[in-house]
């Protein structure tokens, strides 16, 4: 997938603004998550953001920036084109260390790493995306869901599945079926080669988006790690496969998004059962009675 890279260099007046560049920084990138960007680093007065090339929106990116409500806020733009590969990739393998969820229950790592056998469960990833190997908050919030409650027999649908890490420890703890989608096609190609290196079989993978939900068996639990707008978007169309007692578990936002989510599960006819934030991203559970 072509991704871009948008460099902002910027400064602002920190004593009229009373905020400090912590804040600042993760409020912006919060705004940028609004307009289609995936993932950024961080230095002093500067954020790198990336996007899919496809879904770059020049004009609202523009107007975030110019709208953004802080005091001397001041920027200037520098716009990349990033090859066509798998650019995560050398990152991943130099920094992505062994991972333990739920106070030690599941040890995710790659093939390079060495075993842990007191550990009682493994998940074996290739690392080669940066969304969803268990580094990141959203993931290991969902992570330690699925591993605090019974997903035995359970039909599960892991949508955004990005390496599959989610779906995987489903199965781990005897799901009894799994749907994987993700619209990137280095996922499509990532998921298979995780659920053969940690012994596991997953009934269907697809590359595509929610549309691909149409038709489809009910689930029992659907666990949707995206962003905010897309799961606003789709969650009719999660809604729609829902069985009755089913739990929809979402997570890929910020803290004051809950009410935003919670509203439109309710708008759908599900009821609020729970949320937990870990450094401003969260996690949201939503059920349909039965």
């Amino acid at each position: 997938m072509h991704y871009l890279q948008l460099t902002i260099s910027y400064r602002y007046d920190s004593t009229g603004s009373g905020l400090s560049e912590e804040d600042l920084a993760d409020w912006l990138i919060s705004e940028l998550g609004t307009v289609g960007f995936d993932s950024f680093e961080q230095e002093p007065s500067l954020i790198r953001a990336f996007v899919p090339r496809d879904e770059y929106d020049a004009e609202s990116t523009k107007e975030v920036l110019d709208t953004f409500p802080v005091a001397g806020f001041a920027y200037t733009l520098d716009l990349e084109e990033l090859p066509d590969i798998n650019w995560n990739e050398e990152w991943e393998k130099n920094y992505f260390q062994p991972i333990l969820l739920g106070e030690g229950a599941c040890l995710i790592r790659a093939p390079f790493h060495a075993s842990q056998p007191e550990v009682g469960m493994e998940i074996i990833i290739n690392p080669k995306m940066a969304f969803g190997t268990g580094n990141h908050e959203t993931t290991s919030l969902v992570g330690e869901w699925i591993l605090s409650h019974s997903v035995e027999g359970l039909r599960v649908l892991d949508m955004g599945c990005g390496t599959g890490i989610l779906g995987l420890i489903a199965l781990k703890r005897e799901a009894r079926h799994l749907t994987a989608i993700d619209i990137d096609p280095w996922a499509y190609a990532n998921v298979q080669e995780n659920a053969t290196l940690s012994s596991l079989s997953i009934d269907e993978i697809i590359c595509g988006d929610a549309s691909a939900l149409e038709g489809k068996a009910g689930y029992d639990l659907i666990l949707a790690n995206i962003t905010r707008n897309i799961l606003l978007e789709d969650m009719p169309r999660y809604r729609a496969v829902m069985l009755p007692g089913a739990s929809l578990v979402l997570s890929g936002f910020y803290e004051e998004d809950i009410p935003l989510l919670r509203a439109r599960g309710e708008e759908l006819g599900l009821t609020f059962v729970m949320s937990e934030v870990r450094h401003r991203w969260s996690l949201v559970e939503l059920r349909l009675q039965a």
